[in-house]
Parts: C-alpha cells; sequence; structure tokens
C-alpha cells in the first residue's frame, strides 16, 4: 500500500488488528485484536471466554489441545479479540478471527461461521465455532432480531 500511495495512487488504510504469532518450545501462540484488559482500559463493556479441547477428534493421532481466549464486547457482541496457544499450529486461526473482526463480526456470527470438516483437520465443529458457542451460552443465548 505505501508503495501505491508513492506512485500517486491514494489508497486508504483498512487497519490492523495486529494479528500475529510466535513459535514457542514446540507451541504455537497467536493473537488477534485486544486482550480483556485493553478494551476495559478503553471503556468497552468487555469480556471473555475460554475454550479448552482437542483440535480434531481425540480418536485421530496427535489430537492436540488447543486453548483459547475470546473477548468480546456484551453490548455488540462483537468479537474484539483472541489468544491462541496450543501444539498444533493454530496461526491461521489467528488470521480468521482478524477477518471477522475487520468485518465487524458478532459472536453468533462465529459460533456458526462455515468452516470445513474433516476428521484429518477438524471436529465437526471448529474450535473458533466452538469458543463462539461459548460466549453465546455466556451471554445467555443467540441475539434474537
Amino acid at each position: 500500500m505505501a508503495g501505491i500511495n508513492v506512485l500517486d495512487k491514494r489508497l486508504r488504510s483498512i487497519g490492523t488488528q495486529s494479528t500475529t504469532g510466535m513459535l514457542i518450545f514446540g507451541r504455537t501462540l497467536a493473537c488477534s485484536g485486544v486482550t480483556l484488559a485493553m478494551a476495559l482500559d478503553a471503556g468497552i463493556n468487555a469480556t471473555k471466554v475460554a475454550y479448552k479441547g482437542s483440535y480434531r477428534p481425540d480418536f485421530m493421532p496427535n489430537a492436540h489441545k488447543v486453548e483459547i481466549e475470546l473477548v468480546y464486547d456484551r453490548n455488540s457482541r462483537k468479537v474484539l479479540g483472541v489468544q491462541l496457544w496450543s501444539k498444533h499450529d493454530v496461526s491461521q486461526a489467528a488470521d480468521t478471527i482478524s477477518a471477522l473482526m475487520h468485518y465487524h463480526g458478532t459472536i453468533d456470527e462465529l459460533s456458526f461461521i462455515d468452516m470445513l470438516f474433516s476428521p484429518n483437520f477438524d471436529q465437526p465443529f471448529n474450535y473458533l465455532n466452538l469458543v463462539g458457542q461459548l460466549a453465546v451460552k455466556q451471554e445467555n443465548g443467540y441475539l434474537r432480531t
């Protein structure tokens, strides 16, 4: 974008969710958006929900556990941030949440967003769906319009 703008075409920044990841002692730590502390400091009525479970069915080899903290706005139900930790590579899950946040996605949408299913790669509900469903349950059900 900077290179394009140098050549006189003016593109507006679409912003960032500060998505990042790293490998630490054979585990992936990935995050996007804000932490609960950051959201509360900004005056947002935010909370978090935690999920821990296998990234794929337990009968599959190396069905590593995934730990997730999802931060969301209790008023708008918008997803504000995520932190993920696993022996499984969860870096692309941070990218998925980044895209969801860019488009102002909610916990209700996250709970049922379409993800592929195959026992080689995933549970019937992806771990991102499952953390979204936990957030919806924490908020006493799905938003009715």
